[in-house]
């Protein structure tokens, strides 16, 4: 069945490319190849064999990424029992691409409930700095990594940080109050040597009372409750129920005055607070797989952090995500973008910055920015929100989380609706069968978009990788390929492949526990670890013998398999 294709392209001996003309099967699976010159590489040679193989598509260019080795079992390969399961039940068309966030709280921070969330989806367990204690923190990080051990997940870890933005107090110990229209609430920054007197909120800005003016509106999360200052006495604020709802602890803070946000004295707040540093202290020494930067205003505070992590930790391999919730944010968007890791789109506190009816284009904004840049990206913030209460979601929120995934976001994240939810499975449940289901419309309905992918390769090797991604993924689509195998040391070439959402899950076959984590973020990522070597062959025989024993893959299938050691493609069906 195998095609033949020959290519040759040579960079410095001749004026002009030798190029043979390919069979037709393949011409409509490869896309046109464009290098730019460089004088450290003299050919890049594209070939295929129709020994029965399958194609093949390589490059010399070779990855020197200083990568650690795994220490596991050379004959052994570690992957997802939760993924297992549905590949051995419903083939590869089955498995889910969007990634799922949980937030843990005390609904979710027993061993046996972190456990359902793995079962039930969950690939990312989110801590929020805001709330708990760093020993509480650090117990939820050591059940998630047991967890991980012992019953084979890949579950990785993201710490929030609280940032320095405005926000409420811990409500004397309670898990919620219930302010009801017409209420009075004291909003004050003294501190209090008993328990907190009845409608009092503490605020954790000293400058609180003197910068709101009476007329002011007060809005609670994001506008999930909103107050109108009425009276200034000394450190009090007293303010006006005029929207009821449930103030949470630590909620964020923010003042409207004449129809704009009060934003000059949160302007001058530091990114980063003095706390935040203790906390990525923390996060570095429990060696979390992200830290996600509350209220980033500019590239620069995440370029401080990074180098900040490299210098404490030489040896991590921390990502940063950055927030955006702030006008700040919007106005630097790219730069931030390109500095970070990752993005999170914060709906809840940017909606608190910007009109409601902006929120939803902003959202798409970000996510084409993030996946044209190959940065994955988060839509958090009150996908669910009635499940907090109630055990199904309302129709609006299921639309709403259907259009993140129609607008093939890397992944959906749980706030309050895990952490402190009175049904936190049901709501994981939602959302992955919602992204089930628009995923498979999506490939039903042959919905290909059209988004121009630009060119974000930094040197010709890099760009190679991309080129080679590309077409592998226009290869997959064309010719319908079960999945794409990717070796991947450093795991960049696999979130290039990411970035490109085709239509077949992508194996991204790892040496390192902690990249395999990371990839557990990205958008049609199935991360396994596994020893492999530059051999290829080797590498393809030991991947299926070990996937036909476990019941994953069958002969028969086909694949296309691509390399960041030698920058490879190959098309093949599992002997």
């Amino acid at each position: 069945m195998a095609q033949s294709l020959n290519l040759f392209i040579s960079t410095s001996h001749s004026p002009k490319p030798l190029i043979s003309h390919p069979s037709p099967r393949f011409c409509s699976s490869i896309s046109k190849f464009s290098f730019a010159k460089s004088p450290n590489k003299s050919s890049f040679c594209i070939r295929a064999s129709d020994n029965g193989a399958g194609g093949v598509v390589s490059s010399t260019v070779q990855d020197h990424s200083p990568y650690p080795v795994a220490v596991s079992d050379s004959s052994s390969i570690e992957v997802d029992s939760v993924t297992e399961a549905e590949l051995k039940e419903n083939g590869f068309r089955s498995t889910r691409r969007t990634k799922l966030i949980c937030t843990i709280g005390p609904a979710t921070c027993a061993a046996e409930q972190l456990e359902a969330l793995a079962v039930g989806g969950m690939n990312v367990a989110r801590i929020n700095m805001c709330h708990g204690t760093r020993e509480w923190h650090r117990e939820v990080i050591q059940r998630v990594r047991r967890l991980n051990e012992e019953k084979g997940y890949a579950v990785a870890i993201m710490m929030d940080t609280e940032g320095s933005e405005i926000h409420m107090g811990d409500l004397g110990g309670s898990s919620s109050a219930k302010a009801e229209d017409g209420e009075v609430w004291t909003f004050s920054v003294r501190a209090f040597d008993s328990a907190l007197p009845e409608h009092t909120i503490n605020v954790n800005y000293e400058g609180f009372a003197e910068d709101v003016k009476v007329g002011d509106e007060l809005l609670v999360d994001g506008g999930m409750v909103r107050f109108e200052v009425i009276e200034k006495i000394g450190p009090d604020v007293k303010c006006l129920c005029t929207d009821p709802g449930l103030l949470l602890p630590r909620a964020n803070l923010t003042f409207w005055r004449d129809g704009s946000l009060v934003r000059e004295r949160n302007a001058m707040l530091p990114t980063i607070s003095s706390k935040d540093w203790l906390d990525i202290d923390f996060g570095i020494a429990e060696g979390v797989d992200f830290i996600a930067i509350s209220f980033v205003k500019s590239a620069e505070v995440i370029k401080h952090l990074r180098s900040y992590i490299k210098a404490r930790a030489r040896d991590s391999d921390i990502s940063v995500i950055a927030k955006i919730e702030s006008i700040d944010s919007l106005k630097n968007l790219e730069e931030i973008i390109l500095a970070s890791d990752g993005a999170m789109v914060a709906r809840g506190d940017l909606g608190a910055q910007i009109p409601l009816e902006q929120v939803p284009s902003e959202q798409q904004k970000i996510v084409q920015v993030c996946r044209q840049l190959n940065k994955p990206v988060i839509v958090a913030s009150q996908l669910l929100e009635s499940m907090i209460e109630y055990p199904t979601p309302t129709r609006a929120e299921v639309a709403d989380v259907s259009e993140a995934v129609r607008q093939r976001a890397d992944a959906l994240m749980l706030s309050g609706e895990s952490a402190m939810g009175q049904f936190p499975e049901k709501a994981l449940t939602v959302l992955r069968s919602v992204s089930l289901r628009i995923e498979k419309w999506w490939r039903e309905e042959k919905r290909h978009e059209a988004m121009e992918l630009p060119g974000i390769a930094s040197s010709y090797a890099d760009s190679i990788s991309e080129e080679i991604c590309n077409s592998a993924a226009k290869m997959a689509n064309n010719l319908k390929v079960d999945a794409i195998f990717v070796y991947t040391k450093s795991g960049h070439m696999a979130s290039l492949l990411s970035r490109c959402r085709p239509d077949c899950p992508i194996f991204a076959f790892t040496t390192t526990t902690s990249v395999r984590r990371r990839l557990n973020l990205q958008w049609g990522l199935i991360p396994f670890r596994l020893s492999f070597s530059d051999d290829m062959e080797n590498n393809l025989n030991k991947t299926f013998s070990l996937l036909k024993a476990r019941g994953m893959i069958k002969s028969g299938d086909l694949v296309i398999s691509v390399s960041d050691m030698l920058q490879s493609i190959q098309v093949m069906n599992v002997p």
